[in-house]
C-alpha cells in the first residue's frame, strides 16, 4: 500500500498548487515595487556620474534563481514538519502585506505581515464569538488560524533573508547623492536587496482535490491518516537603506544576525504553543514588530549622529563607490578613502584623477588615506582595454541630488525624493 492516495489525480493538484501562487497578487505586487525602486537608480546615476552603475535584468534573474533554491530548502523542511495552512489565510497574510505595505513599504515584509496576523489570532482568543454575525465570523476564523504552522513560515522566512543577504551581499550596494542640511552635496551608499521566495507547504483540500496520507507517511505536525493539498505561497523580505556614515557591508552582517534572533523568537513562541499548549506563545509576534521597530531606529540615529563617510576632503578626492571587477577594486580602493596623489601627482578633483591617471599608459599608482589617517600606496600594472575601466566613482561637490533622509527596511528607499532645489537641474540634464 501506498503511503499517499492522490485524490482527484495528480495533474489537478499540481495545478492547485501552481495556482496558488499565480493568483496570489503579493508576489506581483512585490516583483515590480523591487524593479521599479532599482530601474529609479538610473535616471540618477546617469546625471551625477555620467554612467549607469545599476544592471537589472541579468542580477534580478540570478537572484531570483537563488530565492527559488533557497525557497526549495525551506519548503523541504516545512514539508516535513508538516506545516499545513488554509487559502482563506494565505490570502489573508497576502492582503495584510499589500494594505500594511500601502501605509510604508517596509510593512509589506512577510515577517511583519505574519505578525500582524498571528496578533490578531492572539487578541481574537480572547473574544467571545458570540451570535452569528459577521464579526463572530471574522473572530471565529482568527481563532481557527493554523498559528504553529505560521509561526514555523515566520522562522523560514527569516533564516531565507539570512542566507540570501550572505547570498547577495556583493550585488546590494549602490551609490547616491544627498544634499546635507549646508546645502552641499556628499556621498552616500544604498542597500536594495530584496527577494520574492516561493514556500511549498501543505494545504486544506480544495474541491476533493487533496492527497490523502496513511500511517506509512506522517509529517510531524498532521494528523494521522490526514487529507491535505499542496500550496505555493510567495513570502517576500529584503534589505533597503541610505547611509551616509555606516558601512553597508557592516549593517548587512549585523542584519543577518538580528535575522537569526528573530527565527529564535519565532521558535520559542512555536515551542510555548507546541509543549504548553498556552496562547501566550504568540505574544512573539508583537514583540518582533517592535523589535524591528527599535532597531531599525537606533541605526538611523547612529548613522544621523556620525560623520559622514563620504564627504568632500581638502586632502584629496575621496571615494564615493568602486564598480565591481574594475581595476579600483583590484587596488583595493575603497569608499571612504581619500586619494592624494596619482602616478605622484597630487590630485584634488575628479578631473585632476582622471588626468593624472592618464599620464602613465602601463602603471597606475595611488596613494590613498584610509579612515585611520593612514597613508598607504596601492599599485597595479594597466593592461590594453583597461585605460578606460578605471571603476572610481568620487561625489560631485556641484550637484544636488536627494534630500537627507536615512530611509531603512524592506522597499524604504522608494521614499527617497529629489531635494526641492535639484529639481531643476535633474530636468535640464534630463531635457539634455
Amino acid at each position: 500500500m501506498h503511503d499517499w492516495t492522490a485524490v482527484g489525480g495528480w495533474g489537478r493538484i499540481i495545478v492547485v498548487a501552481v495556482l496558488s501562487f499565480l493568483l496570489n497578487p503579493l508576489h506581483y505586487v512585490a516583483t515590480t515595487l523591487i524593479i521599479w525602486d532599482l530601474i529609479r537608480n538610473i535616471r540618477a546615476e546617469r546625471a551625477w556620474f555620467g554612467i549607469r552603475v545599476t544592471r537589472i535584468v541579468k542580477p534580478l534573474i540570478i537572484r531570483y534563481l537563488k530565492a527559488s533554491l533557497v525557497g526549495l530548502l525551506g519548503s523541504i523542511l516545512l514539508l516535513a514538519l508538516g506545516v499545513s495552512v488554509s487559502w482563506q489565510s494565505v490570502l489573508l497574510v497576502a492582503c495584510v502585506a499589500i494594505v500594511a505595505g500601502a501605509v510604508r513599504g517596509r510593512f509589506a515584509s512577510s515577517a511583519v505581515a505574519i505578525s500582524v496576523v498571528l496578533t490578531l489570532a492572539f487578541v481574537a482568543h480572547w473574544l467571545p464569538s458570540g451570535e452569528q454575525s459577521h464579526l463572530a465570523n471574522v473572530i471565529s476564523f482568527l481563532q481557527g488560524i493554523s498559528t504553529r504552522s505560521w509561526l514555523l513560515i515566520a522562522v523560514v522566512t527569516c533564516l531565507s533573508e539570512l542566507f540570501l543577504q550572505w547570498w547577495n551581499q556583493r550585488d546590494a550596494v549602490f551609490p547616491a547623492l544627498v544634499t546635507s542640511k549646508r546645502g552641499r552635496s556628499i556621498g552616500a551608499l544604498k542597500i536594495q536587496l530584496g527577494f520574492v521566495t516561493p514556500l511549498v507547504v501543505w494545504m486544506t483540500p480544495v474541491q476533493h482535490i487533496s492527497l490523502n496520507l496513511h500511517a506509512g507517511f506522517k509529517p510531524w505536525l498532521l494528523s494521522p491518516h490526514a487529507s491535505v493539498a499542496i500550496c505555493v505561497l510567495p513570502v517576500v523580505f529584503g534589505i533597503h537603506g541610505l547611509f551616509t556614515a555606516l558601512r553597508p557591508e557592516r549593517v548587512l552582517v549585523q542584519w543577518r544576525w538580528w535575522n537569526l534572533i528573530y527565527a529564535a523568537l519565532f521558535v520559542s513562541g512555536f515551542a510555548i504553543l507546541q509543549w504548553t499548549n498556552s496562547r501566550y506563545g504568540l505574544i512573539v509576534a508583537p514583540l518582533f514588530i517592535v523589535l524591528n521597530e527599535c532597531i531599525r531606529s537606533i541605526w538611523r540615529h547612529v548613522d544621523m549622529a556620525t560623520e559622514p563617510l563620504c564627504a568632500p576632503d581638502a586632502r584629496g578626492v575621496m571615494i564615493l563607490y568602486t564598480i565591481r571587477g574594475s581595476l579600483s577594486e583590484r587596488l583595493g580602493l575603497r569608499p571612504g578613502e581619500v586619494v592624494t596623489h596619482v602616478n605622484q601627482t597630487p590630485v584634488h578633483t575628479a578631473f585632476d584623477l582622471h588626468f593624472a591617471f592618464e599620464q602613465n599608459a602601463a602603471y597606475a599608482k595611488f596613494q590613498v588615506i584610509d579612515e585611520r589617517g593612514e597613508t598607504r600606496l596601492v599599485g597595479n600594472p594597466v593592461y590594453e582595454g583597461e585605460r578606460h575601466q578605471l571603476g572610481l566613482l568620487v561625489a560631485p561637490e556641484d550637484k544636488l541630488a536627494l534630500s537627507l533622509k536615512r530611509p531603512l527596511g524592506f522597499l524604504e528607499t522608494l521614499y527617497l525624493r529629489r531635494h526641492k532645489q535639484a529639481m531643476h537641474s535633474f530636468e535640464e540634464s534630463a531635457s539634455l
